[in-house]
């Protein structure tokens, strides 16, 4: 269905280094700007890329930190990025978190109507965590809520976590949006999730991290073994 761009550290001495060491500084010194648009531009590139191996056309999914989501140039920067890639807009999906959608509502409006317009898709990234006013999901033009491994990590077990789930996809399908399970790892978790009216999920029982070059190997012994879930 889909991929998600995952941002990684090389390091030459500290070997690969897990976003929540270096983003956090990354936001405080303003560089997460630059970073974000060049994570843009190469999943996008990616995209293609996968798209001239013959690979399914997926969805590409970014994050975008709340500094970059409210600078004045994002629309630039998406269409710069899709144009020269040649990627369709409604193939690039910008994930969102809640506490990037609560201040200054006007403008995050504006914002949000703007890269609809383009053809873009918008998630909201880890729902139910944050601080946010739910009438945010019927002002706000946002396609899908991803459900926040939290609640889909106790799932099975835990009647709390079930019924919370359960409330969103619910919410969700009311107001016509999409929902996606994060941090599904095992079978029982995914079927209890379809039963519930989830519309996708993620995770690693579906496929861990992996650098791009090892996605078309792995898409096609996944394939080949069958493993395709029924909607």
């Amino acid at each position: 269905v889909g991929v998600e761009a995952l941002l990684r550290w090389v390091h030459p001495e500290w070997g690969v280094v897990p976003p929540n060491r270096f983003v956090p500084v990354a936001e405080e010194s303003g560089l997460i700007v630059p970073i974000g648009n060049w994570v843009i531009q190469e999943a996008c590139r990616q995209a293609v890329a996968w798209d001239r191996a013959g690979l399914p056309p997926l969805a590409m999914a970014v994050n975008l930190s709340a500094l970059q989501f409210k600078r004045g140039d994002l629309e630039s920067v998406l269409a710069d990025a899709l144009n020269q890639a040649g990627l369709p807009a409604e193939r690039l999906e910008l994930e969102l978190t809640e506490s990037s959608l609560v201040d200054e509502p006007q403008l995050v409006r504006a914002r949000l109507l703007s890269l609809h317009e383009m053809g873009v898709k918008l998630a909201v990234d880890d729902f139910g965590t944050g601080y946010s006013s739910l009438s945010y999901l019927k002002r706000f033009p946002v396609d899908r809520l991803k459900i926040d491994r939290s609640f889909v990590s106790e799932l099975v077990s835990d009647p709390d976590d079930e019924a919370i789930v359960r409330a969103i996809i619910q919410l969700a399908a009311s107001l016509g949006l999409k929902t996606v399970a994060e941090g599904v790892e095992n079978e029982s978790t995914r079927i209890r999730l379809q039963q519930l009216g989830c519309d996708e999920a993620q995770g690693y029982l579906f496929g861990r991290p992996m650098p791009a070059d090892a996605m078309p190997a792995w898409l096609a012994d996944w394939m080949a073994r069958g493993d395709v879930f029924a909607p």
